[in-house]
């Protein structure tokens, strides 16, 4: 699928790749000398076993390979509809690669047990990017180097051994920005001890990440992390053992300037008793210690028991114990914390029909600050499942009474990476309230990008809670994961007391209708009442909908009646998808997606969001295969205005013999109230086996 700064065929890398041809010819001389070294190497070894008699020391079961040339092209011409001035960029990748592969064994499968691969090639691109007629270029030769080389030795033994070191790299693309090549390295060893008494592993691994953006005018990012892990176990019984487990972590970041080291112990028995075994006791005992950027030192406790009373009612119960001092990275005072919680849960089964459970809990947390926090808590739940005439009837019922109570000062806590995925229809509500908006901080998983407020998402106040919604036209595309930092503020003295009820009832006919209704109801209500930060929420929703599945058909629609204080609305929202297959192999997919959704006061808005995906893959012939792909998209959204895309793709694959041909061309147009974005891409690949 297209996304945002995707690629485009353009003649003007020509020039470039001329201005480097010494650089390239030189390359590909040792390219060349560096596969004959190791073609004659594997000759050899063949010429070699072929003179020895007897016992030969070095077996090769496999080898093959591959030579590939790949061309990449990208561009993006985006059109700034508020005076933001327009940009443009355009890339173009080559590359030329040869991989070669073995497998085999030294003397015997059971002592020495390898396999080997290495890639070899040559890269060639040239960025360039123009802003209000300020043109930018990047260009430059390089070559690639991949390798995957494990062994593994006494496999049979109760001692087997374990070793690989490993090297891969991918470009990535990304929305209005170069590519961003990451070239991975890792090795290490896995070391076993295969006992029934007392069975022990040892691993280590080293893991470097280089992250380093095509164009010049962009940082690069490094991730290196370090593990070395010890797991061993004593076993008094089958039904009673003691673990033991270690672990060493060093982490370094850039260009964010993390760089941390980590070691967690870890302590647990499990004993199973009763006159059957039935009942389980589990104990474990963490000490996590992280010294560095970010300081953390944590005590945990926990116990769980488990009863199985009878056939049909079982029961569990939990204590937790938390001593834990964290540091920060925005120079707010450091957080230490002591908690206590317990709970217990009775669940009662009638065959598969009725499951009935009642969970109760209780915790109380102490700051530094001097603010204490106590929560308590019941909740009751019912799963009917009942088969009838017509098909099947599932009904859901649970109800929640809590209370929390808080006493004491403010206490500033920071948050590091909370991850979130984007969703066009979905908002990202952060998982705290009472959140400092300006101190959030968003970035890639890759961290080298950083997000901007107003350019690539929105921050919207909803009570006391916050949600960030992507921006169509920024850089963040739609699915992707990023990774939230921010502060949010605990304190205060008041009383939040919730009660709520949860009901869901679906009726599964057998000719494939399933009609279903669900209900929620809210009450929370704070003391004293005018507490500030805090805004209790109260709920009155009810939905209403109806499924139809026959074979590969799905039809459905909607109605939703969301009431709420803070976040009032009402939504209609309906979809179809189908899956079609054709003679000679062709598959064909289409889905739609359409939603109504009008929110009032204080947060009035009116959205309307339509989607249209259709997919189609046809083999003309076994070898020759043709697929294509289609989204469309619309949103009129009253609030931040309208937007409309459309994406193509189109792919072209060729097996003749032993050569694979791949071609790619995608396109893509959209615009919103802020700007209008064009992009082409071309992908060609062509691979040789032998």
């Amino acid at each position: 699928m297209i996304k945002p700064g995707q690629i485009e065929v353009d003649v003007y890398q020509t020039s470039s790749r001329v201005v480097h041809a010494n650089h390239s010819f030189i390359n590909r001389l040792m390219l060349l000398g560096i596969c004959m070294l190791m073609l004659g190497m594997m000759s050899g070894c063949f010429v070699e076993q072929k003179r020895k008699r007897g016992i030969k020391q070095l077996h090769i079961l496999r080898t093959n390979g591959y030579v590939e040339y790949v061309t990449k092209y990208r561009s993006n011409d985006q059109r700034s509809k508020v005076g933001a001035g327009t940009t443009k960029s355009k890339e173009s990748i080559f590359e030329e690669n040869i991989k070669l592969e073995m497998d085999g064994y030294v003397y015997h499968p059971n002592f020495l047990e390898f396999s080997a691969a290495g890639l070899f090639g040559l890269l060639q691109y040239d960025y360039e990017d123009v802003f209000n007629n300020r043109k930018r270029t990047t260009s430059d030769p390089g070559t690639i180097v991949e390798f995957d080389v494990s062994g593994q030795f006494l496999k049979k033994k109760s001692y087997p051994f374990s070793i690989y070191a490993r090297r891969q790299r991918n470009l990535q693309p990304r929305a209005f920005q170069s590519s961003l090549e990451v070239t991975t390295t890792n090795y290490g060893f896995i070391w076993r001890i295969i006992d029934e008494k007392m069975p022990t592993s040892l691993q280590f691994s080293d893991s470097d990440v280089r992250l380093e953006p095509l164009s010049d005018f962009e940082q690069n990012g490094r991730q290196q992390n370090t593990l070395l892990r010890f797991d061993t176990e004593y076993r008094f019984s089958d039904n009673n053992y003691l673990s033991f487990n270690y672990e060493y972590r060093k982490t370094q970041e850039e260009p964010f300037g993390f760089n941390y080291d980590t070691n967690e112990l870890t302590l647990s028995h499990n004993l199973n008793f009763g006159p059957q075994k039935q009942h389980r006791l589990e104990s474990t005992l963490n000490n996590y210690d992280q010294k560095g950027s970010f300081q953390i030192k944590r005590v945990r406790w926990r116990e769980i028991v488990r009863f199985q009373h009878t056939e049909n009612v079982r029961s569990w119960y939990q204590f937790e114990a938390i001593d834990r001092k964290q540091g920060n990275l925005a120079g707010v005072v450091p957080l230490e914390e002591r908690s206590y919680s317990i709970s217990g849960t009775i669940e009662h089964r009638v065959y598969d029909s009725l499951v009935t459970q009642f969970h109760s809990y209780g915790q109380t947390q102490n700051f530094n600050s001097n603010l204490d926090i106590n929560r308590y808590g019941a909740q009751v739940s019912l799963d009917y499942r009942k088969k009838n005439r017509w098909g099947s009837l599932l009904a859901t019922y649970q109800g929640r009474l809590e209370r929390e109570d808080r006493k004491g000062g403010e206490q500033i806590i920071e948050i590091l990476d909370e991850r979130h995925t984007f969703d066009d229809l979905q908002p990202r509500v952060l998982s705290n309230t009472r959140i400092r908006t300006s101190s959030i901080f968003v970035t890639g998983e890759d961290r080298t990008t950083t997000y901007l407020q107003g350019r690539d998402y929105s921050v919207r106040q909803l009570g006391d809670q916050v949600e960030l919604e992507r921006i169509p036209t920024g850089r963040i595309i739609d699915g992707q994961t990023v990774l939230i930092d921010y502060l949010f503020q605990v304190g205060g003295s008041f009383t939040l007391d919730t009660m709520s009820q949860q009901m869901s009832l679906r009726q599964r006919f057998n000719m494939g209708l399933e009609p279903y209704v669900r209900y929620l109801k809210q009450d929370q209500t704070v003391t004293p009442t005018e507490t500030s930060g805090v805004t209790p929420e109260t709920i009155s929703a009810y939905l209403i909908g109806v499924e139809y599945k026959h074979d590969t058909l799905r039809l459905g629609i909607e109605y939703e009646d969301h009431y709420s204080n803070i976040n009032p609305f009402v939504a209609i929202r309906a979809n179809a998808s189908l899956k079609r297959r054709f003679s000679r192999g062709a598959m064909g997919q289409l889905r739609l997606r359409w939603s109504d959704i009008t929110y009032f006061d204080p947060n009035a808005r009116d959205l309307k969001f339509f989607t249209a995906e259709g997919r189609y893959r046809h083999p003309i012939t076994p070898k020759f295969i043709v697929e294509t792909s289609v989204l469309y998209r619309q949103e009129n959204d009253s609030l931040s205005g309208d937007d409309e895309g459309i994406d193509i793709d189109f792919t072209l694959e060729w097996n003749i013999r032993q050569t694979e041909i791949r071609l790619t061309y995608e396109y893509g147009k959209f615009q919103d109230v802020f700007a209008s974005n064009e992009q082409t891409a071309l992908y060609l690949q062509i691979r040789r086996s032998f």
